[in-house]
């Protein structure tokens, strides 16, 4: 969406970014911006060994800098298109003031965020390294983040902006055939999460299968939750005046 995945050294899409930032201007709301760390996380993640869960303290050590000056620069890049459409946004990055314990969220506190909407402004955050109680460091996903947010600020309406249509019934770049499912219920939802396999790209994170697990969690407090491909101009914006449109709806 924002970066191109399989670059490398990690490069932003600059004309994808300006398109995003003009669609948000519609949003008249409280907004939270989480963004994945696309491969300016993922690919610094992987080579400092935080996709084995036996990599040595010193690797992981290492790999701090690296993945939070290109998060950084990502998340500062958004903050400059955004702002530059007249949103007041400000980068909020978990490195700063989240702990994790065994890669799960371990101390979060929202108050600065919350202070920040009711003040008007618009909170970027993203997927990040954190300080790990007991494995020295680990990788926020921008998911999680997501869901945590979800849950604690009781947001009414998730949107998740991916490089498809939604969740699909089969690998899109194994089966050019595959076709997105419109709803995510009761019905359906384990046949979908037996289906739903990880990103084929550098993904440190789990892809696509923990990106709808995690949606699952907060789906049963009456929220919107919407998974739709933000490549295609003008899906987010039509999402955001509560219009319809391609997507996959999860509705528990």
């Amino acid at each position: 969406m924002i970066t191109y995945k399989d670059s490398a050294p990690p490069k932003i899409n600059e004309i994808n970014l300006s398109r995003i930032a003009k669609e948000l201007k519609v949003h008249r709301d409280q907004l939270i911006i989480v963004l994945g760390g696309g491969a300016h996380g993922h690919q610094a993640a992987h080579s400092h060994g935080f996709a084995d869960s036996n990599s040595p303290k010193d690797l992981l050590l290492k790999g701090i800098p690296p993945i939070r000056h290109n998060m950084s620069t990502l998340a500062s890049s958004v903050e400059t298109s955004l702002n530059k459409e007249g949103i007041p946004a400000i980068v909020i990055p978990p490195f700063s003031f989240v702990t994790l314990k065994n890669g799960l969220i371990h101390d979060f506190p929202t108050n600065i965020i919350r202070k920040s909407l009711d003040n008007g402004l618009v909170v970027i955050s993203h997927g990040d390294i954190c300080f790990d109680e007991e494995r020295t460091a680990s990788i926020l996903s921008g998911d999680t983040i997501t869901v945590y947010l979800a849950k604690e600020l009781n947001a009414r309406t998730v949107l998740i902006g991916t490089d498809v249509d939604g969740v699909l019934d089969d690998n899109p770049k194994f089966t050019p055939s595959a076709k997105y499912i419109p709803i995510i219920n009761q019905d359906n939802k384990e046949t979908v999460l037996s289906k739903t396999g990880p990103s084929t790209s550098t993904d440190v994170t789990g892809g696509m299968l923990k990106k709808v697990s995690e949606l699952l969690e907060i789906s049963k407090h009456n929220r919107e939750i919407i998974i739709f491909n933000l490549t295609v101009p003008d899906r987010l914006k039509v999402l955001l005046q509560n219009e319809s449109t391609i997507c996959t709806r999860i509705q528990l």
